[in-house]
């Protein structure tokens, strides 16, 4: 009985760690959809000051009360603010990106990151990635090539995305190590921070009234839209495994692409599709394996106090 109310619990928990992926994912598709709007008149530098603005205002609010000072005191601040760079450059990039292209094709490949981050892990985190993983990894970036379409035809301003996801595999990494000396709190404000201090300069220089109402009030959704996301981004992981999310993180192409055809009329081509069916089943596969990784190094353990324990009754 008491096996079965546990294992009710973790399904409990496992389902509201879904929800608020998915909760998350919505927040992600509404920001990106305000981004393509606005970039289309406004430069994305104005465009991405905003959203740290907006975004840093969102967690002061919601997560000051609750840590206090401490919020803005991190134990590794050089370490910090390098993440808080990587996150600029992604996020930069990535509205680069769709000012030019649709919705749908900078979230097919910013799928690649997943895969970035696991090349990386081995020369960076002294992680030990295994040749299942490193074809699944090749594998992806093929499919990622097929919707840059090298040639005649290639789309260039997919490269935009492509550095954009470079960015945030960095990002990534550095949150992995920072992870146990500061709070997801204070790692996401200082992020915030660093985008604000560093586009500030600059957005004079770029700077281009909002063009009616509808402007304003995107403008001021970009923070709600980047903060709360990041909210429920996190929270998300407090219910469930990451290799268990992971493969709702995907329903961000789906959301880009209706969101892009409704709004703006964009439709991916077959070789979008193709090339995102590539990438998705690299990385879902990435994900799973990192997942029987993970289950195998619990069993070694259990298996290993298991000897030990045998060995101190005896």
């Amino acid at each position: 009985m008491q096996k079965s109310k546990a294992a009710g619990r973790v399904e409990g928990a496992t389902i509201i760690g879904i929800g608020l992926m998915l909760a998350a994912i919505a927040n992600f598709t509404g920001l990106n959809g305000a981004v393509k709007w606005l970039t289309q008149t406004h430069d994305p530098l104005q465009v991405a000051w905003a959203r740290n603005v907006g975004a840093l205002a969102f967690m002061l609010v919601v997560f000051l009360p609750q840590h206090g000072m401490k919020l803005l005191r991190p134990q590794m601040p050089s370490a910090q603010i390098a993440r808080g760079i990587y996150l600029l450059g992604s996020t930069i990039l990535y509205f680069m990106g769709l000012s030019h292209l649709d919705l749908a094709t900078g979230a097919a490949i910013q799928f690649t990151g997943p895969l970035m981050v696991t090349a990386l892990s081995a020369p960076l985190l002294a992680e030990r990635v295994g040749w299942r993983r490193w074809l699944a990894v090749v594998i992806g970036f093929a499919g990622a090539l097929i919707i840059i379409r090298p040639g005649a035809d290639m789309q260039w301003a997919a490269l935009f995305f492509v550095a954009s996801a470079l960015c945030s595999t960095f990002y990534q990494i550095t949150t992995r190590h920072l992870s146990s000396y500061d709070s997801p709190a204070t790692a996401a404000t200082i992020a915030a921070i660093v985008g604000v201090v560093a586009l500030t300069p600059v957005a004079p220089f770029v700077w281009t009234d909002p063009d009616g109402w509808l402007s304003i009030a995107l403008f001021v959704g970009l923070g709600v839209f980047a903060g709360f996301g990041h909210f429920l981004l996190t929270s998300s992981y407090r219910y469930a495994q990451a290799s268990t999310l992971a493969p709702f993180a995907y329903t961000h192409l789906l959301g880009a692409t209706i969101m892009g055809f409704l709004l703006f009329g964009n439709f991916p081509d077959k070789w979008t599709w193709i090339g995102a069916a590539v990438i998705i089943s690299a990385g879902l596969y990435v994900a799973h394996r990192e997942r029987e990784q993970a289950k195998q190094a619990v069993d070694a353990r259990h298996a290993e106090k298991s000897i030990s324990d045998h060995r101190e009754s005896q």
